[in-house]
This record gives structure tokens, C-alpha cells and sequence, in this order.
């Protein structure tokens, strides 16, 4: 899943320097009330449009090297509850008959008051690729492949994470297969090229894979912001095919919602993702867990 929605890219704020009268009766009038504050809505809905020179996920690139539009809208209640819908362009190289990701996601967030600056955030996400399966896969019998069967590569996770003040520590687990992968349309010996003893174990489960990450945010100057990742994606009954990714990244915000980052990522790049085939042709190739640098662009709303 692509960055999560976060509300106002800057704020913006204006003092009012109010005009005084030279006159001593008026410097003398007492001051008026101040109005009162407006309540707290119930709800808000931020929302986000951005434009990604390449849309990386977990140190993986989803869109086979190349640019993503994305949208995001969440909906939040004061309560701490919160329900959230994102989507992207994806590449069916690397995921096959995928050309969308539709993320639907829910859960709640809220302060811990025993210690200040800590909150807490759980919830579940439902990755959605509209008429995408595992069947599309160019590794067929007419291409010398065994038969790819038919496979959802629908993917629900669960997450928890702990925020104090800049610093983010969070991990989740699949309750569905890891992205459709099993035995049949990746298993050892099966299309990784880079090495033929990675893959899913014979009768592996990747439902309950998981990962484990540490994110930073810090505001070094008014509207310039500073990021950091670094995590490790584990996937179930496997060979050679867990990975370890990190982000360093700059972020500045401008007036009216808007906010262009530069970021670099990187693996440890496992050799199983090293001229990965692709889905789609079974001839082009990419190194999918790379080093590379991207851009954000981001309209907040």
C-alpha cells in the first residue's frame, strides 16, 4: 500500500494586526470578549491526490519502474475511529492482470494518557486488484510453463503501531495468502531468476506473513520535514524471498495544501528479485527490490 493519507500537508497560519485609534477614550475602551471557540466537528474527511515518479512498497517497485497516480480519502471521527479508501495504478509485470490497487482500510487511533506524546493506531487493510488474478500470469503451458491456476491476489491485513512524537513502530500480518502466492505460482523453482532455490516451500502457506518497521518524521525548519523507514517484510513458508527495506526522504510543504518529497529506497536485495520476470511476458525483466530515488508530488485537501 502506498504512503497513508495524512491530512494537511502544512498549515498555514496569519496574524491580523488590527489598526489602532490615536485617541485616549479609545485606547481606554475596554477590550471586547473574544468569540467563542467552534466546536470540533464530528467528522472530517482529508483527502489527497498525488503524482509518484515510481510507486514503491516495501522496497518493491509496483508499477515495474514506472510513474503512479494516486488518491486517497479517509473519513475520521473525534472518537478515534477512522475508515479510509485508496488507489493507484499498479503494473501487471509484476502483479498479474493487475493494472489497479484499490485499498479499503478501517480502524482506530487515539492518545495513550499515561505517557505524553504516545498514541496508539490499529486497524485492518483490504488490498482489492479489480479482476486481477494469478491465472493472467504469462507462465502457461503455450510458453512451456506448468498451468498457473487460478489465484486471488486480494490480501487482508491486520497492523498496530505506537507514535511518540516523531517516531512511528508498527507491524501487521496477512489473514489471507501473501498476495496470492503459493506453491503453484511460486513456489522453488518457479520463475525466480535470479535464484532457483527461493520460493514457496512445497505446501506453504503464506497467510500469516508478516512485517516490522520503524518510520520518523521530523520538522527540521517551518514546513520542511525530514523521513526515515526502515523495516523487514517476512512471507510465510518460504525460501530466500523475506526482505529488508529502508527510505530516507525530504519533504516541503508549500501554501494551499500542496507538498513535493524526494526520497531514496533501498533492499537488501535478495537475489530471488534480481531480473525478475515478468508477469505479464515472461521476457522483460527487472530488478524489482532496487535502489532507486523517486519524487511525490501532493495536493491535500
Amino acid at each position: 500500500m502506498f504512503q497513508k493519507l495524512i491530512p494537511g500537508a502544512m498549515l498555514v497560519a496569519v496574524s491580523a494586526v488590527a489598526a489602532g485609534n490615536a485617541f485616549a477614550e479609545d485606547a481606554a475602551a475596554p477590550a471586547a470578549a473574544p468569540a467563542a471557540a467552534a466546536p470540533a466537528p464530528d467528522w472530517t474527511f482529508p483527502a489527497s491526490i498525488s503524482f509518484v515518479t515510481d510507486y514503491i512498497f516495501r522496497g518493491q517497485s509496483q508499477t515495474w519502474g514506472k510513474p503512479a497516480a494516486q488518491f486517497g480519502i479517509e473519513a475520521d471521527h473525534k472518537s478515534g475511529f477512522y475508515a479510509g479508501f485508496a488507489a493507484s495504478n499498479v503494473s501487471d509485470q509484476w502483479l498479474p492482470g493487475a493494472n489497479l490497487e484499490t485499498d479499503f482500510y478501517g480502524g482506530f487511533r487515539g492518545a495513550i494518557p499515561a505517557v505524553a506524546d504516545l498514541s496508539f493506531d490499529v486497524g485492518g487493510i483490504y488490498y482489492y486488484y479489480p479482476g486481477a488474478n494469478w491465472s493472467d500470469s504469462g507462465f502457461q503451458p503455450d510458453r512451456g510453463y506448468p498451468v498457473t491456476k487460478s489465484n486471488s491476489l486480494n490480501t487482508f491485513e491486520i497492523y498496530g503501531a505506537l507514535t511518540y512524537k516523531w517516531l512511528t513502530v508498527k507491524a501487521g500480518r496477512t489473514l489471507t495468502e501473501y498476495w496470492g502466492w503459493n506453491n503453484n505460482n511460486s513456489g522453488v523453482g518457479g520463475g525466480f531468476n535470479g535464484d532457483v532455490n527461493a520460493g514457496i516451500k512445497p505446501g506453504g502457506d503464506t497467510k500469516g506473513s508478516y512485517y516490522y518497521e520503524a518510520d520518523a518524521a521530523y520538522e527540521v525548519f517551518p514546513t520542511w520535514t525530514v523521513s526515515g523507514q526502515l523495516g523487514r517484510q517476512i512471507i510465510a513458508d518460504s525460501n530466500g524471498l523475506d526482505i529488508s527495506y529502508w527510505k530516507l526522504g525530504v519533504t516541503k510543504g508549500f501554501a494551499g495544501g500542496w507538498s513535493v518529497g524526494a526520497f531514496y529506497s533501498g533492499t537488501n536485495e535478495p537475489d530471488a528479485y534480481k531480473d525478475f520476470l515478468s508477469l505479464r511476458n515472461t521476457t522483460s525483466k527487472s530488478d524489482i527490490a532496487r535502489d532507486t530515488g523517486f519524487v511525490v508530488l501532493t495536493k491535500s485537501f
